[in-house]
């Protein structure tokens, strides 16, 4: 397992630098906008083209599950924003860069890598607070999990987790690395709710049922992306509901938007279910299919809110 994880922290930095300076270069014509209307950026590209392709060249006998195909970047009216991928990676030539890209279009496996290249895109896109995912799956459960977190601290954060051997963080600059730990609870203390900053992400009016149920000690803190579990894992904030938005009953997780945060913060003291108090279930497919929406806590306040939320359905 070291070696894995050491493949993935070196790649995660890798993409942090790209992505840094992407975003220090961005202007809007830097995206285009896929079917389900959410904005993808060079830096989405470039960072999936980074790791998959050293991943590939590592351990090329495991597959790798990531958001981003190149089909769209193989039409011609999309040749500008390729070339602007290619300027961020120049010692690369087109095909490497596309089929980088396309490493990450693997199907789950007994054994599989999943990747968000950009947890967060709008908040990349506002320069503000985005994340690079990257989760080893192994019999669906996620067994490792790194977060580079490029805008989280003075010099950016990078966490990782290996299943039982606790969590652990330090600057995207360094390699001394300090175990974290969850906030731990006091009957009295604030609880601390962490919320996406896009209101189409949750049900937020659950969300403040909630938060009301604790009154005067509820407070809000607003993140983009996988950003909430590294947060959630450091000790400053003690819940993260991802509550099922009532206009899209049916929809269900995707497996890279979560794997990765969820060991961090479980190996770091916390708690993760879904609504119903259920483990997540990562062995069906590239969704939490078996799963509806997730609950992420510092511990003792999981099953008070779980239950909170069944009272309140």
């Amino acid at each position: 397992m070291q070696t894995k994880l050491q493949s993935a922290l070196q790649t995660v930095r890798e993409a942090a630098k790209v992505c840094r300076s992407v975003q220090a270069q961005l202007i809007d014509a830097d995206s285009l906008t896929k079917k389900d209307r959410s904005p993808v950026t060079v830096a989405d590209f470039a960072s999936q083209a980074v790791i998959c392709s050293a991943l590939q060249e590592a351990f090329p006998h495991i597959p790798i599950v990531g958001e981003e195909d190149a089909n769209d970047l193989r039409q011609p009216e999309h040749q500008e924003l390729f070339s602007k991928i290619q300027s961020f990676l120049p010692d690369w030539s087109a095909e490497a860069i596309l089929n980088g890209i396309d490493y990450g279009n693997g199907e789950p496996a007994e054994e599989f890598w999943t990747l968000d290249p950009i947890d967060g895109t709008k908040g990349f896109l506002r320069k503000q607070q985005y994340a690079i995912a990257l989760s080893l799956i192994r019999n669906g459960e996620p067994v490792l999990g790194v977060l580079g977190c490029p805008n989280l601290g003075e010099q950016g954060t990078l966490l990782y987790a290996i299943r039982g051997e606790g969590a652990y963080q330090t600057d995207l600059n360094s390699d001394a690395f300090t175990k974290i730990h969850v906030t731990p609870f006091k009957e009295n203390n604030p609880v601390r709710f962490l919320e996406s900053v896009e209101s189409g992400h949750s049900d937020h009016g659950l969300q403040g049922t909630i938060k009301a149920a604790f009154a005067e000690r509820a407070q809000s803190v607003r993140y983009d992306s996988q950003v909430k579990y590294a947060v959630l894992a450091q000790g400053l904030a003690d819940v993260y509901l991802r509550l099922p938005n009532p206009s899209q009953p049916d929809y269900r997780e995707k497996i890279w938007d979560h794997a990765a945060g969820v060991v961090i913060v479980e190996e770091a003291g916390g708690r993760v279910s879904d609504i119903f108090g259920k483990a997540l279930d990562f062995s069906a497919g590239k969704k939490l299919h078996h799963n509806c929406g997730v609950i992420a806590t510092s511990g003792p306040l999981q099953d008070e809110i779980v239950k909170l939320i069944q009272q309140s359905a």
